[in-house]
């Protein structure tokens, strides 16, 4: 399963594809809100410390899941202006879910109940294009999770630069102005 970097930069690589080619100026707030979508479900790892259990991978790492922030995310951006929509909030998430899917899982259960609420089945790729994560203080832990931050630096970069090429880059969004890129 990728690490926070990974999943920030599928948030990135949504939020290019949200940019209007008409008026292409990014929103640091429609990026950050996109960003945070597409690693929020990592944290059903704080529930262990309300109950104890593991929820890791459970519902919050669903296409159903991905359907409810959209929705939530649509009702929201009727009060708030400059919020991205909620088709592209439901593809921020479920970005996590499909790197999670492409990920090794070494614990079990291995994968993630991707089809929640359809299925309660824990779902994971027969190939891994990611390594998983770690969860200890140690310098094995530690250099591990370089590689396989590393590793997802070479496979998301490239897709994000491609991405934000083809959509048109643009200019920062910055005082109201807008700045030209290169």
């Amino acid at each position: 399963m990728p690490t926070p970097i990974g999943h920030a930069l599928a948030g990135l690589v949504v939020s290019s594809f949200s940019i209007r080619r008409a008026d292409p100026t990014v929103s640091p707030l429609r990026a950050g809100v996109l960003v945070f979508c597409a690693v929020a479900p990592d944290l059903d790892l704080l529930l262990r410390l309300v109950d104890g259990a593991n929820h890791h991978r459970g519902a919050s790492h669903s296409l159903g899941m991905a359907a409810l922030a959209g929705l939530a995310g649509s009702l929201l951006g009727r009060f708030a202006a400059g919020m991205p929509s909620g088709l592209a909030i439901s593809a921020a998430w479920a970005s996590h879910v499909l790197l999670d899917y492409l990920g090794l899982d070494t614990s079990p259960p291995a994968g993630e109940m991707a089809l929640w609420p359809f299925s309660t089945d824990f779902y994971i790729s027969p190939v891994a294009l990611f390594y998983d994560v770690r969860r200890a203080f140690s310098l094995g832990a530690l250099s591990h999770n370089a590689i396989a931050a590393a590793i997802e630096l070479v496979v998301m970069l490239p897709i994000l630069a491609m991405c934000w090429r083809y959509r048109g880059g643009g200019g920062v969004e910055k005082s109201g102005e807008q700045r030209s890129g290169s």
